[in-house]
């Protein structure tokens, strides 16, 4: 089984994460963010192979993670857009895409010495607002998303945007609302059936062998920042 990273806000997805047999961590608090993004695990760590870069404010976080994994950001983040998204980037195909002006240097800097192809997108929360499901699939509601990964051979279904709930915001992201727990499953952190495209999202899933496991069915689906794979 696996280990994650993951908002401990609603203790209901932990307990179902953890009943599926998984370890979870809890990912910190980084007070200069908003309120509904202080607890997004995929706003302060991002895997690339077995790197783990980490924000600087995650201090608590941090002394979960074996050290050896860990590169930490150049500079601190900041409270306002884009400086809180200095790691809020997508890496699939040995591809980081997301808002080059917005990277934090030694992101960029790893990037360019393991010869890590960049794409600049328009959209800021990359990895929030995308769900893979695998190295030639994913979902988003981003059309510069969509437009990139197409672009690169990866198929790409585009939902609409809403219907998430992210407390303190219009709607959230699909990205932080699901989350893959092997290789054929995707999780839905809340009930994802009532979403206006589920079955476009579930017809795309089977035609691409990932199976849909849906927990806490009682809560709307939300944006809790994802659960990272460590």
């Amino acid at each position: 089984m696996s280990t994650f990273v993951m908002s401990d806000k609603y203790p209901c997805f932990v307990r179902e994460i953890e009943n599926l047999g998984h370890t979870v961590i809890s990912s910190d608090t980084v007070d200069i963010f908003s309120i509904p993004e202080q607890k997004h695990a995929d706003m302060q760590i991002l895997r690339i192979n077995s790197d783990i870069f980490i924000l600087n404010e995650c201090t608590a976080l941090a002394k979960k993670i074996p050290n050896d994994r860990l590169i930490y950001c150049d500079k601190k983040a900041g409270k306002k857009y884009p400086e809180n998204i200095l790691l809020n980037f997508l890496f699939l195909n040995n591809t980081l895409y997301g808002k080059l002006s917005a990277i934090d240097k030694n992101l960029i800097d790893f990037c360019e010495e393991n010869s890590i192809k960049t794409v600049n997108i328009n959209q800021g929360y990359a990895r929030c607002s995308t769900l893979v499901l695998n190295e030639k699939a994913l979902i988003t509601s981003d059309l510069s998303i969509e437009k990139a990964l197409k672009k690169d051979g990866v198929e790409v279904l585009l939902i609409s945007s809403g219907n998430i709930i992210l407390d303190g915001y219009d709607y959230g992201f699909i990205g932080g609302a699901s989350g893959k727990i092997d290789e054929n499953t995707v999780v839905f952190l809340g009930n994802v059936t009532n979403h206006p495209d589920y079955r476009r999202i579930e017809n795309f899933c089977e035609n691409h062998n990932i199976s849909i496991k849906i927990i806490c069915k009682d809560m709307p689906l939300t944006d809790i920042g994802g659960i990272v794979k460590i």
